[in-house]
């Protein structure tokens, strides 16, 4: 009796030994852990890498925009700079180009007025545009550099009298006029010339002899810029 149990708790054991065998085998987590292969990763780490990677590669290039902004933005400073002194220069060149005078001898009255080379000062002032003749002395004094065009006249009204007068530069004579006595009562004569003169050149009329003015302003003086050089 013993033979048959012994063979009944054999088979037993043996059957109970095929069903473990046969269950399917599931891994724990420590196992996992241990067995998962240095370096791996999931999938969820692979997206955040490239997401990192992403907005480093934005970050770079904002970085270079920023950079070339800067640099654009100094060219545009400097050009801006140029383009204001240009302007600048453009309404000092507009605001000096505006220069005209004309006067006549006698503000008042009428008369000769003498001399032996010395300056005519021209004291009836018609036209004085930037003020660069000065009635008190008879001198011109360019404010720029350029091409001036300048023209007087001279009256005699006496049949004994002798008009020289000249138009100087630096005091140095440019051009004339004269006259002399002859049977005619009243003679005029003038001349014109272009100069070109640097800043605070002066121009003046000298007399030599007799000129005659009166309210019908016949000795003038007159000069403008023609244009800067």
């Amino acid at each position: 009796m013993l033979l048959p149990c012994y063979l009944c708790r054999a088979q037993k054991h043996s059957r109970n030994n095929d069903a473990l065998l046969q269950a399917p085998y599931v891994e724990s987590e420590e196992e996992m852990a241990v067995t998962q292969k240095p370096g791996t990763e999931t999938e969820g780490g692979k997206e955040e890498l490239e997401l990192h990677s992403d907005i480093w590669a934005e970050l770079r290039n904002l970085r270079d925009m920023v950079v070339e902004q800067k640099v654009e933005l100094r060219h545009l400073t400097t050009r801006v700079a140029a383009a204001e002194s240009q302007v600048e220069a453009l309404q000092k060149e507009h605001i000096v180009s505006k220069v005209a005078f004309s006067a006549s001898l006698l503000d008042s009255g009428e008369g000769n007025t003498s001399g032996s080379f010395v300056p005519l000062i021209y004291r009836n002032v018609f036209t004085n545009i930037g003020n660069h003749y000065n009635p008190n002395t008879g001198y011109f004094t360019a404010p720029v550099r350029g091409a001036y065009y300048f023209r007087f006249t001279g009256h005699v009204a006496n049949i004994d009298s002798t008009m020289f007068l000249r138009l100087v530069k630096n005091g140095q004579s440019m051009v004339i006029i004269g006259d002399r006595p002859t049977t005619s009562t009243d003679d005029n004569a003038s001349n014109g010339v272009v100069l070109q003169l640097e800043v605070a050149d002066v121009v003046s009329v000298q007399i030599s002899g007799d000129v005659w003015d009166d309210q019908y302003h016949r000795t003038t003086f007159t000069g403008f810029l023609l244009f800067p050089l």
